[in-house]
C-alpha cells in the first residue's frame, strides 16, 4: 500500500484473514447472482479487509472495482441529506487529464465519472442516476471486464430520500437497483458492509433481500491471532522500539480481545506509557462511558437490561419483551452494544465495553 513508503514507527497491522479473503475472492469469481452483506461488531476489522480486498484487486486486468466509503465522504453531506448530495457522491464529470484504463482507489466522492451532458440531464431529473450506473456496467462487461461495487457504511444514506420528498427512500431504491444488478441481469458484483447492527437486521428480516442476499460475519481476531502478532510486534506493526512478554500479551487480550483498532490504541499509547497504568486509565475511560450514556431519563430500565450482561456474554432476543428491546436498540445505535441478526443475539461492543459494565455496577454495589 501507498503507506509502505513511509518509515512510521508503527504500522496499521493485517493479521490473518486469509480465509475471510478466500471468501471474498470465490465470491467475486462466481457469476453475480445476489448481494453480499459484511457484518460485525465495531472494529473488528471489516474496512481493514475491504481494503485489503481492493489492493488485491486492483492490480487485474479484468476487473473494474469501484470503491465507495462512506464513512469517509459523509461529512460532505448537508445536514438534512438530499438528493443532491446523493448525486455528488456517486458521480463526477471526467476530467481530461485522467488516464484510460487506470484504476484509482475510488474512495473520493464521484466513483462514476460522466460527461457533462450526461451530469446536466441527470441534475435536471431528465435521466434517472440508476440507468446511468446501468449503462456503465453493461459498458465494463462488454469490454470483457467484471465490474465490482463494494460500499462501506452504507447505512449513511438511510436518511435521504429521492427528489428531496418523502415518498421514495433511496436506499430503498438502491436496493432494488442492486438486487436487478444481481440477481436478474447478472451485470456486477455488489458488496456492502455495515457495523450497523439492525441496519443489517432491516436488511436480513427483509423478505426480497433475504432471497437475493448472503451474509457474512467479519468478528473479531481469535487470541492465537493476537497473541502471534503481539509477540511478533516488529513483523506485523514494524514497532522496533519496544517488545511485549508473554504476560503483556495476555493483559492486553483480556482488556480488549481481538478488537484490532483497539489492539493498536494500546500499541500507539505504549510508545510513552506503562502498560499497566494504560489498562488502568483504559478501563476507567471505559467505564466512563456507561455511565455517561445511563444518565438519562430511563436510567432504571437501562441499569435493569446492562446489569444482565454483568456476569454472561451475550443476550438473546428470544429473552427479552418489546419495552427491552427498544432500549437495546438505542444502546446498539450508540455502539454500547452489538446485534448479530444472523444468530438474534446482543453482545457487549467487544471486551472493553464489557469491562465498563461490570466496573459500573461493581461501583455500584
Amino acid at each position: 500500500m501507498e503507506n509502505d513508503r513511509f518509515n512510521y514507527r508503527q504500522h496499521v497491522a493485517f493479521i490473518n484473514r486469509e480465509t475471510e479473503l478466500r471468501d471474498l475472492r470465490l465470491f467475486i469469481d462466481k457469476e453475480p447472482s445476489e448481494i453480499l452483506f459484511i457484518h460485525g461488531p465495531k472494529s473488528s476489522g471489516k474496512t481493514t479487509l475491504l481494503y485489503k480486498l481492493f489492493e488485491q484487486l486492483e492490480g487485474e486486468q479484468k476487473l473494474d472495482v469501484k470503491f465507495l466509503n462512506l464513512r469517509e465522504i459523509s461529512t460532505e453531506f448537508s445536514d438534512d441529506y438530499n438528493y443532491r448530495d446523493f448525486l455528488h457522491m456517486l458521480f463526477s464529470v471526467k476530467d481530461k487529464s485522467d488516464r484510460k484504463g487506470k484504476l484509482s482507489a475510488g474512495v473520493n466522492v464521484g466513483v462514476f465519472k460522466i460527461d457533462s451532458e450526461i451530469d446536466r440531464k441527470i441534475r435536471e431529473r431528465r435521466v434517472e442516476p440508476f440507468k446511468v450506473m446501468k449503462q456503465e456496467f453493461i459498458r465494463i462487461r462488454k469490454k470483457g471486464i467484471k465490474p465490482i461495487l463494494i460500499i462501506d457504511e452504507l447505512q449513511a444514506l438511510d436518511k435521504i430520500y429521492m427528489n428531496n420528498g418523502r415518498d421514495r427512500r433511496l436506499i430503498i431504491e438502491l436496493f432494488n437497483f442492486f438486487v436487478a444488478l444481481t440477481k436478474e441481469s447478472h451485470l456486477a458484483h455488489i458488496i456492502i458492509a455495515s457495523s450497523d447492527g439492525y441496519f443489517i437486521d432491516r436488511v436480513y428480516t427483509d423478505s426480497k433481500l433475504k432471497k437475493t442476499s448472503k451474509f457474512y460475519k467479519i468478528d473479531y481476531l481469535a487470541k492465537k491471532d493476537v497473541m502471534e502478532w503481539l509477540s511478533n510486534l516488529e513483523k506485523y506493526s514494524r514497532i522496533k522500539d519496544y517488545t511485549l512478554t508473554g504476560e503483556d500479551a495476555e493483559k492486553i487480550w483480556d482488556l480488549v480481545g481481538g478488537s484490532m483498532w483497539e489492539i493498536q490504541d494500546i500499541l500507539s499509547d505504549l510508545f510513552h506509557s506503562a502498560l499497566d497504568d494504560i489498562i488502568r486509565l483504559y478501563k476507567r475511560k471505559m467505564r466512563s462511558i456507561i455511565v455517561d450514556y445511563v444518565v438519562q431519563p430511563e436510567q432504571k430500565e437501562l441499569e435493569k437490561i446492562l446489569r444482565r450482561f454483568a456476569d454472561r456474554d451475550e443476550l438473546s432476543k428470544e429473552e427479552i419483551n418489546w419495552e427491552e428491546e427498544k432500549l437495546l436498540r438505542d444502546m446498539v445505535r450508540q455502539n454500547i452494544l452489538y446485534f448479530d441478526p444472523t444468530e438474534a443475539r446482543y453482545y457487549p461492543q467487544g471486551k472493553s465495553f464489557h469491562h465498563g459494565i461490570r466496573l459500573y455496577f461493581k461501583d455500584r454495589s
